[in-house]
């Protein structure tokens, strides 16, 4: 009863009946709140006539009553027609102004880390000069923004508990969701372009803690050779099988297949470079069309090393260097 066939077979939805479960009866919602002259029950006491349901719809659906009151309600429903239109005005205007200001946030932090510039400073206030790359940049454009000024000047400074869209926490939430939209970017690269290669290597952080660094090396649709920086990986381990396990796991993880690797660098430790237990041994076992070919750039540290080592003056410089930092750590 609810729903109606048209002459050409389509089904609509007959909105405007309206079920009372406590009475039990339906009613037209239109024709009731506009108080038409229809004296029928679909308007005054519920209709409740089962058998004859179908005929009696149709017949007041067509009628010209029926049809003034849905034209009026359709005006109704429009925004200048609804009582809350202050408030869904309120509403629009509330989502642009921090629309605004988000817009110059997100321009402020794309800028900082296309550049690999720090944010952060010794404090978060504005005004102050040790407040960070973040806030200079933002206190920056307020000077030629009157918008981004007066933001600054009702929320700036007002510390935690106040949404303002200017701490360091919403910065360090849109630098991770560009993180996310950067990687799923690469990704979909290295898929189109199937084939890749990896570069991996690990070193202590300024905490001191172990990351590995996991690089992709793919040619573009264009034909353009590109090495993109994919992910850290922290604490890895040292062994093979927990290099090998961190370079399957990472590539699993973003849905990589290792089956389209043709290629591996790594430095010249025998845990990497060994070619019967290294990584590369145990990367080839998976898929033997990866080629090794060893990091150009730790084979010319090798020779600066000898070179340094054939000189005393040297060797103690380079010593006393290393047992500071192994104090320090």
């Amino acid at each position: 009863m609810f729903n109606r066939r048209l002459i050409n077979g389509e089904i609509i939805v007959r909105s405007w009946l309206v079920y009372s479960p406590s009475l039990g009866v339906v009613f037209c919602g239109p024709c009731r709140i506009f108080q038409t002259s229809l004296e029928t029950q679909l308007v005054t006491e519920g209709f409740n006539d089962w058998k004859n349901a179908i005929s009696r719809f149709s017949y007041h659906e067509n009628s010209k009553e029926h049809r003034d009151a849905i034209i009026n309600l359709k005006h109704r429903g429009n925004v200048l027609g609804r009582i809350d239109y202050s408030l869904i005005k309120q509403l629009d205007t509330e989502i642009e102004y921090w629309r605004n200001v988000l817009k110059r946030v997100v321009e402020t932090i794309k800028s900082l880390a296309s550049r690999g510039l720090p944010f952060r400073g010794h404090d978060s206030c504005f005004g102050s000069v040790h407040n960070g790359n973040y806030l200079m940049s933002l206190e920056l454009i307020a000077k030629f923004d009157p918008f981004l000024a007066d933001h600054i000047v009702r929320f700036g400074n007002k510390g935690s508990g106040s949404t303002s869209y200017l701490s360091h926490v919403v910065c360090d939430e849109f630098i991770l969701l560009m993180m996310k939209k950067l990687k799923h970017n690469i990704v979909k690269e290295l898929k189109i372009s199937k084939y890749f290669s990896i570069s991996i290597d690990s070193t202590p952080d300024i905490s001191h803690v172990d990351k590995l660094s996991f690089m992709v090396r793919y040619v573009l649709e264009t034909g353009l050779p590109v090495e993109r920086f994919l992910c850290f990986v922290s604490n890895p381990g040292h062994k093979t099988l927990d290099l090998t396990n961190a370079i399957t796991n990472t590539l699993k993880s973003h849905d990589i297949d290792i089956s389209d690797c043709r290629g591996q660098s790594y430095d010249n430790a025998s845990n990497m470079s060994g070619q019967y237990s290294g990584v590369q041994a145990r990367i080839k076992e998976i898929n033997p069309l990866v080629y090794y070919v060893p990091c150009s750039a730790h084979s010319l540290n090798l020779v600066g090393i000898s070179s340094a080592e054939s000189c005393s003056q040297a060797s103690m410089f380079f010593g006393f260097i290393q047992l500071l930092f192994r104090i320090n750590a």
